[in-house]
Protein backbone atom coordinates (compact mmCIF):
# COMPACT_ATOMS: atom_id res chain seq x y z
CA UNK A 1 0.00 0.00 0.00
CA UNK A 2 1.16 3.20 -0.34
CA UNK A 3 1.39 5.36 2.49
CA UNK A 4 2.04 8.83 0.87
CA UNK A 5 -0.87 10.58 1.65
CA UNK A 6 -0.78 9.78 5.70
CA UNK A 7 3.09 11.08 4.66
CA UNK A 8 2.15 14.38 3.62
CA UNK A 9 -0.59 14.56 6.11
CA UNK A 10 1.81 14.04 9.15
CA UNK A 11 4.76 16.65 7.30
CA UNK A 12 2.15 19.24 7.65
CA UNK A 13 0.80 19.05 11.08
CA UNK A 14 4.31 18.22 11.83
CA UNK A 15 5.15 21.63 10.09
CA UNK A 16 1.52 23.61 11.90
CA UNK A 17 3.02 22.51 15.54
CA UNK A 18 6.73 24.04 15.04
CA UNK A 19 7.58 26.98 17.16
CA UNK A 20 9.28 29.69 15.68
CA UNK A 21 12.14 30.96 16.80
CA UNK A 22 12.36 35.07 17.26
CA UNK A 23 15.27 35.61 14.83
CA UNK A 24 12.77 33.57 12.34
CA UNK A 25 10.09 35.89 12.47
CA UNK A 26 9.89 38.86 9.90
CA UNK A 27 8.26 41.97 10.61
CA UNK A 28 6.41 43.44 7.55
CA UNK A 29 7.93 46.57 6.03
CA UNK A 30 5.64 49.38 6.74
CA UNK A 31 4.51 49.32 10.39
CA UNK A 32 0.96 50.31 10.36
CA UNK A 33 -0.07 47.89 7.31
CA UNK A 34 0.49 45.02 10.03
CA UNK A 35 -2.84 46.74 11.63
CA UNK A 36 -4.75 48.21 8.55
CA UNK A 37 -7.69 46.39 9.02
CA UNK A 38 -7.90 46.45 13.28
CA UNK A 39 -9.28 49.27 13.62
CA UNK A 40 -12.98 50.98 12.43
CA UNK A 41 -11.42 52.86 9.72
CA UNK A 42 -8.66 52.09 7.35
CA UNK A 43 -5.67 54.46 7.05
CA UNK A 44 -7.11 56.43 3.85
CA UNK A 45 -10.09 57.11 5.84
CA UNK A 46 -8.20 58.47 8.83
CA UNK A 47 -5.67 60.45 6.13
CA UNK A 48 -8.73 61.51 4.19
CA UNK A 49 -10.26 62.79 7.65
CA UNK A 50 -7.17 64.40 8.77
CA UNK A 51 -6.98 66.11 5.35
CA UNK A 52 -10.45 67.42 5.93
CA UNK A 53 -9.95 68.59 9.45
CA UNK A 54 -6.54 70.64 8.29
CA UNK A 55 -8.96 72.19 5.53
CA UNK A 56 -11.63 73.21 8.30
CA UNK A 57 -9.36 74.91 10.67
CA UNK A 58 -7.96 76.88 7.63
CA UNK A 59 -11.24 78.19 6.72
CA UNK A 60 -12.03 79.32 10.29
CA UNK A 61 -8.54 81.08 10.67
CA UNK A 62 -9.29 82.59 7.39
CA UNK A 63 -12.53 83.48 8.43
CA UNK A 64 -11.35 85.07 11.63
CA UNK A 65 -8.87 87.15 9.82
CA UNK A 66 -9.99 88.14 6.66
CA UNK A 67 -13.97 87.77 6.58
CA UNK A 68 -16.29 85.45 4.88
CA UNK A 69 -15.39 86.33 1.33
CA UNK A 70 -12.07 84.78 0.84
CA UNK A 71 -12.58 81.65 3.30
CA UNK A 72 -15.86 80.89 1.74
CA UNK A 73 -13.47 79.60 -1.25
CA UNK A 74 -11.98 77.16 1.53
CA UNK A 75 -15.30 76.09 2.70
CA UNK A 76 -16.35 75.44 -0.83
CA UNK A 77 -13.45 72.52 -1.16
CA UNK A 78 -14.10 71.19 2.03
CA UNK A 79 -17.39 70.94 0.96
CA UNK A 80 -16.40 69.54 -2.27
CA UNK A 81 -14.57 66.90 -0.52
CA UNK A 82 -17.43 66.01 1.80
CA UNK A 83 -19.67 65.11 -0.67
CA UNK A 84 -16.49 63.00 -2.22
CA UNK A 85 -16.00 61.28 0.39
CA UNK A 86 -19.76 60.32 0.79
CA UNK A 87 -19.71 59.49 -2.56
CA UNK A 88 -16.23 57.44 -2.47
CA UNK A 89 -16.69 55.34 1.06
Amino acid sequence: MNTYPDDDRTERIRQARQVLAGSELRLPREPMSARAHEGPISIEQRNYLIALGVLLLLAIVIYALAGLGIASAVFFILAIGLIAGWLIF
